[in-house]
């Protein structure tokens, strides 16, 4: 797996979110980068009104992003999207809707991995395969 690739697609969510350049949002506040919600049993994770996670540190918010991210884009959660989906799928199910913010993030994942092939018709299984 590419942990590089699945980081900045991290980043670029939160990024876009604002989750690390805005102290006082709500992201920053429940250490909660890309605003995953929470599946689990009721109780055994503190969530926020919204259902989102609440993490302890910025840093084990950000390793359960990445988790959440690798297995979204491996096609092995629940989100119900396969490695063979588009890059624009994935955004769709982070809650990235709108096509100009579709695009922040493909520039964003331009920039930091040096790779201006990368388009919302990326698959995701490019995010999880070994670097070359």
């Amino acid at each position: 797996m590419s942990e590089r690739r699945i980081e900045s697609l991290v980043d670029a969510l939160a990024n876009l979110k604002g989750s690390s350049t805005t102290p006082d949002g709500e992201l920053y506040q429940i250490k909660n980068p890309t605003g995953i919600q929470s599946f689990s049993r009721p109780g055994k994770n503190e969530i926020d009104e919204k259902g989102r996670r609440i993490f302890k540190s910025w840093l084990a918010g950000y390793r359960a992003a990445c988790f959440d991210a690798q297995l979204k884009c491996s096609g092995e959660s629940r989100a119900g999207i396969k490695a063979t989906d588009k890059l624009e799928n994935f955004l769709r199910v982070m809650g990235v809707e709108q096509k100009p913010s579709q695009q922040k993030v493909v520039n964003f994942l331009r920039r930091a991995l040096k790779d201006q092939s990368i388009t919302t018709d990326t698959p995701l299984a490019w995010f999880v395969e070994e670097e070359k």
